[in-house]
Formats: C-alpha cells, sequence, structure tokens
C-alpha cells in the first residue's frame, strides 16, 4: 500500500485583506460628493493594497521553513489530564504567526486542541493542550493542521502535515510515576500511603541491636546477648519474592459507571479496580513480590501467572489496558476454583468487585472458601458515593422515601456481606473509588509488616 501523498500547501487571502478592500468603498461612494477625484484615490488605495498585499505573500512564503510536529506519546493514561505536545521549528527569516488545530480522537474529552505560536527565525518553540480518555484500548490521532501568517496578515499559507499517530490508553500510570518519584524523595506519605518497610516483625532475618524494652522476648537473640554481656535483639524485614494474585470482576455490576461526590459522571467500577491493580502491581514489584493476574465476568477472561520484575509489570499492563467490563453476570464458584487449580503455592489474593446486591454477596460468600483454606484474600468492594448522601438527605416528595428506603438497604446488605466475609478470615477494604488504589497498596503494606502472608 503507497502511502499517502503530501497535500499541497495553500495561499488565501485573509478577512484583514477583504475588510481592508470594502473600506476601499468609501472613496466609491464619495465621489457623488467630493468629485471624481475620489475616483483617483480608490484606485491609489487598492493599488497600495495590492501592492501589500504582494510583500505579504513573499513574507508568508517564509513559512515553508517551518516544520510542525507532534511530539510522539505513545502511551496515554485513563481519566487523566493528558498533555499533547506540539512543537514548531523555523529556519526562515521572517516572524511567524503558526495556528495549529490538532485532530485527537474524538472518544477524547479535549477542551480545545489548537494553539497560537508567534515564532521567530532560528527558534523552536512548544505548546500543549490536554486530553482526557475515557475508555482504555487503541486509538489514533489524525493529521495537524497548520496557518502561516506575518504581521500584515494580509496572506494565509495553510498546509496539513500528515502525522496520523497511534496511541495506547493503559489504566493510570500517572499514580505510579508519581509515586517512583516520591519514593526517590522519600515523600511516599505525601500520596498517602504508609512507608513498607517496618523492622522486627517480619521474617527475613535485618541486624543485631541492643534492647529496648518494647522489644518481644522471643525477638531476643541470647548467644549474642550472652557474648555481649547485656541483652541483644534481633530485627527482621518484611519478606520478599512472596505470591500476589489480583483478580478482577468484570461482570455486570461493575460495568456501571461511578457518580463523584459533585454527582458528575466518571469512569466505570471496573476502571477504578484496573487503575488501583496498576499502583499495587508497581509496589509489589518493588518489593520484589511475584505477580499474577486473573479477570474474570461469566468465565476467564484473562490469566497472567505470577512473575517479578518489570517485565511481568509490563506484561500484566499490556493484558489489562485492553479489557472491558462485560454484560454478563460473574460466575464466582467456577472462576474461584479456576484459581484455586492454578495457584497450588500460598498466595495473598485480592479480589477487586462489588456487593451492589444480595444475590451476588451470597454467590460471592458461599465460592470464597474455595481459596480462604489455602489463601490470604483481601476483598475489596468499591462503595458509591451517592448512597450515604441519599440516605441523609431531607426528603422532598414521597417518592425520595422509597428511594431512601432501597439505599439504606443496600448499604445494610453491604455491611452484611463483608461482616460474614470477614468471620470466614476474608480482609475486607470498603473505600469509595477515589480512595481505592491507596487502600489497596496500604492494606497490602500492612499484611507485609505483619508477615500474615
Amino acid at each position: 500500500m503507497r502511502p499517502a501523498r503530501q497535500p499541497k500547501p495553500r495561499i488565501y487571502p485573509t478577512r484583514r485583506l477583504a475588510a481592508a478592500f470594502a473600506a476601499g468603498s468609501v472613496w466609491f461612494f464619495a465621489v457623488p460628493w467630493l468629485g471624481n477625484g475620489m475616483i483617483w484615490l480608490g484606485a491609489g488605495y487598492a493599488l497600495f493594497l495590492l501592492v501589500m498585499a504582494v510583500i505579504d505573500c513573499v513574507w508568508v512564503m517564509d513559512s515553508r521553513q517551518c516544520r510542525v510536529t507532534r511530539l510522539p506519546e505513545s502511551v496515554l493514561s485513563l481519566g487523566e489530564d493528558n498533555p499533547i505536545w506540539l512543537e514548531v521549528t523555523h529556519a526562515g527569516k521572517q516572524p511567524i504567526n503558526v495556528a495549529l488545530q490538532d485532530e485527537p480522537p474524538l472518544e477524547f474529552e479535549t477542551e480545545s486542541s489548537s494553539a497560537r505560536i508567534n515564532i521567530n527565525p532560528d527558534e523552536i518553540r512548544r505548546v500543549n493542550y490536554r486530553v482526557s480518555p475515557k475508555q482504555r484500548g487503541d486509538y489514533m490521532f489524525g493529521n495537524l493542521n497548520a496557518r502561516y501568517t506575518t504581521r500584515l496578515g494580509l496572506i494565509m499559507r495553510q498546509e496539513t502535515v500528515l502525522c496520523e499517530m497511534s496511541v495506547k490508553v493503559y489504566p493510570d500510570v500517572f499514580q505510579t510515576k508519581k509515586h517512583l518519584i516520591l519514593v526517590r524523595e522519600n515523600r511516599v506519605a505525601m500520596m498517602g500511603l504508609r512507608k513498607s518497610r517496618m523492622l522486627g516483625q517480619g521474617r527475613e532475618f535485618e541486624r543485631l541491636r541492643d534492647y529496648v524494652p518494647d522489644d518481644s522476648l522471643r525477638h531476643i537473640d541470647w548467644k549474642a546477648s550472652a557474648r555481649r554481656g547485656s541483652l541483644i535483639t534481633r530485627e527482621y524485614d518484611v519478606e520478599h519474592s512472596q505470591n500476589i494474585m489480583i483478580m478482577i470482576d468484570m461482570g455486570r455490576t461493575m460495568a456501571s459507571r461511578t457518580e463523584d461526590s459533585d454527582g458528575k459522571l466518571g469512569l466505570s467500577k471496573a476502571d477504578y479496580a484496573i487503575n488501583a491493580s496498576v499502583l499495587l502491581t508497581h509496589v509489589a514489584a518493588q518489593s520484589d513480590d511475584r505477580i499474577g493476574l486473573f479477570c474474570f465476568a461469566g468465565s476467564p477472561i484473562a490469566f497472567v501467572p505470577p512473575g517479578k520484575g518489570a517485565s511481568q509489570a509490563s506484561a500484566l499492563m499490556e493484558a489489562l489496558y485492553v479489557l472491558q467490563p462485560r454484560t454478563e453476570e460473574s460466575n464466582y464458584y467456577d472462576n474461584l476454583v479456576f484459581v484455586s487449580h492454578k495457584q497450588t503455592k500460598r498466595s495473598l489474593i485480592f479480589l477487586f468487585t462489588d456487593l451492589v446486591d444480595a444475590e451476588s454477596s451470597r454467590l460471592l460468600i458461599k465460592s470464597m472458601g474455595l481459596l480462604v483454606r489455602k489463601h490470604l484474600v483481601v476483598c475489596v468492594a468499591l462503595a458509591d458515593y451517592e448512597l450515604p448522601s441519599i440516605v441523609d438527605a431531607m426528603p422532598a416528595k414521597a417518592s425520595d422515601i422509597y428511594t431512601q428506603t432501597v439505599a439504606a438497604g443496600i448499604i445494610r446488605e453491604r455491611k452484611s456481606a463483608l461482616a460474614q466475609l470477614a468471620n470466614m478470615g476474608v480482609v475486607t477494604i470498603d473505600a469509595t473509588p477515589a480512595d481505592l488504589s491507596i487502600a489497596a497498596v496500604n492494606k497490602y503494606l500492612q499484611l507485609k509488616r505483619e508477615a500474615r502472608l
């Protein structure tokens, strides 16, 4: 297939030139009152504009020395304001005004994909606009359109730059980048995360130190204490290379879109679960743990066996970014049987799901026994913003009382389901979408510190 040919640039008069010529008609309208001399003035005015237009045409042709490009950004983050950078390089001799119009995917939200740049000779200028993807997957940027004018602004040169570009919309990778920066600066608390390293509660020996009154007696090294003549405590670090399995429910209840505290429609519950999984994968990889992934609905959708390192994190990202929730009911029993057979070694399992009705909660609770016998399971349930506000609001009409009753019933069923899971030995998290990522990671760090696995 032949590559598309670059469209030829076109030269147009601007509105300023048209308005200037229209203003020149005043000279001719004045002829009946001021005589035929106005004709010569009008003709001279028109000739002057024509000469200036020719000069401006010569100047604007200097824009052929301009190079307009969209800087490559092959990965974008879901639900974030991603900057798209446009660059203009000018190797000519005249200052040029450049108006840019990009062609982002129609599925993206953007306030404006246009920009204006005034660029001088031998200068490079950059400008950006922002796009907010609402679904993960593959998308295509179109071409880049540019209009060039000079200071006179009488003639315009327009060209279309062929620069179609495919991009992948991944789960929110901004939070992992932020975590990396804060780890380097030892400021992870700014994200709401607790420190992952706590000596004295793990199983891997770290060092010997002097005894302090709060130390446990079982951590005293009696041989070292006898040699030293004073009590010596053994310090332990949290274990590494543990198995972490992330399970994400992609069924009907996870396909519903959430509302924030202001009532604005946001991402789906599955999107928030995947974003939390990405950050959890990143933090677990930093701890040298083995991370695996299992996504399911009525049947298994994706399975990635546990592995370590950056390559494993990339494999999980590639598996996640194309997945979309389905409209079918989740089959908890068969899918938990699948994980139980695949994951024979004791693991820390994070299950991201929703407990929106009594039936789905009953099926999940009934099936959870397949995992808790062998594994440490964390059930992460997504709470809704609107339910507590509906219950607490003052009813304005009779139908509001019915709505409040239903909302209160859902909240009560959720609490009952979470309590039953906790009684089975399941660690539970009930968090709003905005707090989900931090809550899941903090629970992982807490379980690591306590050596629960």
